[in-house]
C-alpha cells in the first residue's frame, strides 16, 4: 500500500460514505465504516452488495471477489472502535459547520496520531473553523456520487496541510483509478458543483414556465452538452467555437439570462409533497414502485459501461 496506509476509517454510512466504503475496500484496504444507528449501517451493507452485483454485471468486477471486498468492510457504532489503527479518517457528516468542528475534535481525540483528517465537504472552508493538534494532516477530500464509480476526487489542502500530505492522498486515489484534481485552496463547490449552481438555476426556470419536460431537457443536456464534454471539457470548447466568437457573444448575447436570485418553484412543491428523489420513489420522475436499490442498480449500470469504453479508449479528455 501507499507509504504503509493500510486502514481507512470513514465516518458517516448515508449517501457517500458506503461508496466511499466500498471504494477504499476495491482498492485493497480495510475499512472501518462508522454511523450512530444501526438502521444507516443495514442500509449500507444492502446498497453495497447491490452495487457489487451490477459491477460483476458490467464485468468489472468477479464474483468471487465479492465476500472478499465486503470482508475487508467492518460496520462500527463505536467512533473509538472504528478510529483504531485508522491511517486515514474521511467524515462525511451533514454539511454544517457545527457537525464539522464537532466530528474533527472527536476525531482528533481517538485516532492515532499518524491518521490525516479528511471532510467530504463540498461548501465549508473547514480550514477557517476545524481546530486539531494535527493541522499538518487535515484536508478536504471531496467526491463525487456515486463514489465508488465516479473517477473524480476534489483534493484541497489548507494553509498549514503537509505538501507530503497532499501528494501521499492523490498517489492513494491514483492507484485505486481515481482522477483527483488538486485546489491550493479552498473554494465553496470547487468546479463541478459551482459549474451545476449555475446551470441548475436556468434547468428550473425552463421547467417551472413548461418550455420542455424533464425527459427532454435531460436529453438535451446528455446529447447536447455532456456530449462534447466528455471529449473537449469546458474550457477547450471555447478554442473549437473560436474565442472571437465567445467574445462578441458576451458583448452582444441575445439569450435573455435567468435572474441570479431565481427561486424554483416546482423543486419545492415537489419537496413539501414528500417527492424529494429516488430514495422516496418520486421526484421529476416517477420510479414506480422499484427500490432505491433498483433504480441505483440501472443508473449504475449505464455509467459503468460508459466508464469502461472511456478507460478501453482513452477518448475523454482535452484534444491536445
Amino acid at each position: 500500500m501507499e507509504g504503509d496506509v493500510k486502514k481507512i476509517f470513514i465516518v458517516g454510512a448515508g449517501t457517500m460514505g458506503h461508496g466511499l466504503a466500498q471504494a477504499f475496500a476495491q482498492g485493497g484496504y480495510q475499512v472501518s465504516l462508522f454511523s450512530r444507528t444501526q438502521q444507516t449501517l443495514d442500509r449500507a451493507s444492502t446498497l453495497m452488495k447491490s452495487s457489487l452485483d451490477t459491477m460483476v454485471e458490467a464485468g468489472l468486477v468477479d464474483k468471487g471477489q465479492i465476500q472478499t471486498i465486503l470482508g475487508r468492510i467492518t460496520p462500527t457504532r463505536s467512533l473509538e472502535e472504528g478510529a483504531v489503527d485508522s491511517d486515514l479518517a474521511i467524515e462525511t457528516v451533514v454539511e454544517n459547520k457545527d457537525a464539522k468542528t464537532e466530528i474533527f475534535k472527536q476525531l482528533d481525540a481517538v485516532c492515532p496520531p499518524k491518521t490525516l483528517l479528511a471532510s467530504n465537504t463540498t461548501f465549508l472552508n473547514i480550514f477557517d473553523f476545524v481546530e486539531t493538534s494535527r493541522p499538518d494532516k487535515v484536508l478536504i477530500t471531496h467526491w463525487y456520487t456515486p463514489p465508488q464509480i465516479i473517477p473524480l476526487v476534489d483534493v484541497v489542502k489548507g494553509p498549514q496541510t503537509d505538501e507530503a500530505n497532499i501528494e501521499l492522498v492523490v498517489r492513494i486515489l491514483k492507484r485505486m483509478g481515481k482522477k483527483p484534481v488538486v485546489f491550493n485552496r479552498p473554494i465553496a463547490g470547487y468546479v463541478a458543483s459551482r459549474l451545476m449552481i449555475a446551470y441548475q438555476r436556468e434547468v428550473h426556470y425552463l421547467l417551472d414556465n413548461d418550455y420542455l419536460s424533464p425527459k427532454d431537457l435531460d436529453d438535451a443536456a446528455i446529447w447536447g452538452l455532456a456530449l462534447r464534454m466528455m471529449v473537449v471539457g469546458v474550457v477547450q470548447r471555447f478554442d473549437f467555437g473560436g474565442l472571437d466568437l465567445s467574445a462578441r457573444t458576451i458583448q452582444r448575447s441575445s439569450v435573455e439570462s435567468t435572474p441570479i436570485e431565481y427561486k424554483p418553484k416546482k423543486l419545492f412543491e415537489l419537496v413539501e409533497q414528500g417527492h424529494v428523489g429516488v430514495k422516496a420513489g418520486r421526484g421529476f420522475y416517477d420510479y414506480k414502485g422499484r427500490s432505491e436499490a433498483e433504480v441505483c442498480h440501472d443508473r449504475d449500470v449505464r455509467l459503468l459501461k460508459l466508464l469502461k469504453i472511456l478507460q478501453e479508449t482513452d477518448i475523454a479528455g482535452p484534444v491536445i
